[in-house]
């Protein structure tokens, strides 16, 4: 099930939810804020993150179309981040408890919604194996290798490398750096914004 697709979800979500567009930059909801809603990407990405005491940024993840955004809400009484839009963005929005009830009514919709889940929690624990790795160039590669689709050998990158740099926990600059030097040694070949393994 796409969840941003209006025609597949339950009835009770059609009639309940709504649209709300953000720019560039524009926050949807801050940390500590009381969640009553659960939004669904139409277009555009958002980034999850919070802020220290002394202001350094956080980043958790990036939240793409058709995927839930803040679905924790379901459990507790207020954000647990800070969601910003990194494009332009359209989300769906839900009523917290009219979602909670379908989840509760349609076996589909509660197993497309674990589903989700599961490969998040998976792509989180990705994540913090590749941010582990000292070396850029291997996080770099690393990460390419569980990007790439099963059995092939490139993959297309959806995100700009300014996101895909925040994931990996690198600045843009080395990020961008490093993909020079791979090409330079012949590991990989950039092709606009797919990128073949040669190893």
């Amino acid at each position: 099930m796409n969840f941003s697709n209006f025609d597949q979800l339950p009835t009770a979500l059609q009639t309940v939810v709504t649209q709300q567009t953000l720019t560039i930059g524009q926050a949807l909801f801050h940390k500590g804020e009381p969640a009553d809603t659960v939004f669904v990407i139409q277009f555009g990405r958002i980034r999850l993150l919070h802020y220290t005491e002394s202001g350094q940024i956080v980043n958790h993840y990036q939240v793409n179309p058709g995927e839930l955004c803040a679905e924790l809400v379901l459990f507790i009484e207020t954000y647990a981040c800070t969601a910003i839009a990194e494009e332009l963005t359209q989300v769906l929005v839900f009523p917290k408890q009219a979602f909670l009830k379908a989840l509760q009514q349609d076996s589909d919709l509660a197993i497309a919604f674990m589903t989700q889940m599961a490969y998040r929690l998976h792509l989180t624990k990705t994540m913090l194996e590749v941010r582990g790795i000292r070396s850029a160039r291997e996080r770099v590669l690393h990460y390419l290798r569980f990007v790439m689709p099963t059995d092939q050998n490139s993959v297309l990158l959806k995100q700009p490398l300014k996101s895909i740099a925040y994931d990996l926990g690198i600045s843009p600059e080395v990020l961008s750096r490093t993909l020079t030097q791979l090409e330079i040694e012949e590991v990989i070949l950039r092709e606009k914004r797919r990128i073949t393994l040669l190893e």
